[in-house]
């Protein structure tokens, strides 16, 4: 099985300033990948230039079999690949029902936007008691339910995750991680998620990277990597 998602030897930045320094990483059908680290390692930067939202100077980026690293952001919604970007970015004085429109804005018309619509506020109960509600008046866990929503809105196959937990109780950031475990097993997405918040990324991986200044420097299954006491000593305060 070839991967769904495969870095090699990624280098990018923003203009002079260089961030990733040779980033590899693979992502493999229906898994859930943590990529963890400390505040400024790299993180947001890896998931920007995955998503053509930054450009690669140099290194692969290869998404179901086609080498996208030249591609816009805007192209690659319709080839299957989503980002919620930390803190969901709503469209505040919209309703939820409008910005989940506007995650499938490219089936608008189709026989299955109405599915998708459908069954997305079935996964997410909330969403459709909140339907009419602007955006802006969510609390923290609701929108970022709805930030998800709209992306599983594209049928994506692959979602990249930008720290979902960042200013959520953690009664809600539970919540979240359950609903990301639940998206990669009952519908079989691919999911990528880049978090602060290592022990809870592992517990709800497959595998995971850490990143730190902008290298890989440790990988592997998520359950190694929890029980490792560099790692613990390092991301957990334990």
């Amino acid at each position: 099985m070839s991967a769904a998602l495969r870095i090699e030897n990624l280098y990018a930045g923003y203009g002079q300033a260089g961030v990733l320094e040779g980033v590899s990483i693979s992502v493999e059908p229906g898994e859930i990948v943590s990529v963890v680290g400390a505040n400024g390692a790299g993180k947001t930067t890896l998931l920007n230039t995955i998503a053509g939202i930054n450009r690669p100077s140099s290194g692969r980026i290869v998404f179901d079999g086609v080498d996208i690293g030249h591609l816009r952001a805007h192209q690659l919604p319709a080839r299957g690949l989503a980002l919620v970007p930390e803190g969901g970015r709503l469209f505040p004085f919209m309703t939820v029902q409008e910005n989940l429109e506007m995650g499938g804005f490219s089936r608008r018309g189709s026989p299955e936007f109405r599915t998708a619509l459908h069954d997305v506020t079935t996964l997410f109960p909330i969403l459709r008691e909140r339907r009419e509600q602007y955006a802006g008046h969510l609390s923290g866990g609701e929108r970022q339910m709805c930030a998800i929503a709209r992306a599983v809105m594209s049928d994506p196959k692959l979602i990249m995750l930008d720290e979902p937990s960042v200013g959520l109780s953690p009664k809600m950031v539970g919540e979240v991680f359950l609903l990301v475990e639940r998206l990669a097993r009952t519908r079989g997405l691919t999911v990528v998620l880049v978090e602060q918040n290592v022990q809870e990324a592992l517990a709800v991986s497959d595998r995971a990277y850490v990143i730190d200044h902008g290298r890989i420097v440790r990988e592997g299954a998520s359950a190694d990597l929890a029980s490792d006491a560099a790692i613990q000593a390092a991301y957990m305060g334990l």
